[in-house]
């Protein structure tokens, strides 16, 4: 920054600069033009890099996004799993033919795997 400064205090002093126009021209030291051509490069290849972060964040953040819905998505897969399972443990004894009652529960099992029946549907 030190050489910012330099190139800075260099052009206040300058006759006339503040009310110039555009296209006038002033001498510049080479070394001050080489520092300002690599300082605009530098700031070049830093909005490359922050433009090249912000597309990864998006890219992030989508990829988050996706697995929070998947996660969800189990989840309520895994609680109608779990009803099935509450269902099929908690079975009262019938008085009717077997395959009746498997034909029957075997339905109602599939209705919850489904997301379509709730606990305390069974016949």
């Amino acid at each position: 920054m030190d050489k910012l400064q330099e190139i800075k205090a260099r052009i206040s002093k300058l006759k006339g600069y503040e009310n110039a126009k555009p296209e006038d021209q002033y001498w510049m030291a080479k070394e001050h033009i080489d520092f300002l051509i690599d300082r605009t490069e530098l700031s070049v290849k830093q909005q490359e890099i922050i433009e090249e972060n912000k597309r990864q964040q998006d890219v992030t953040v989508h990829q988050f996004r996706q697995a929070q819905e998947e996660l969800q998505r189990l989840n309520k897969e895994n609680d109608r799993f779990r009803k099935a399972l509450h269902q099929f443990a908690n079975m009262k004894t019938v008085r009717t033919a077997p395959e009746l009652v498997i034909q029957m529960y075997s339905r109602y099992a599939q209705e919850l795997l489904e997301g379509r029946g709730t606990e305390g549907d069974a016949k």
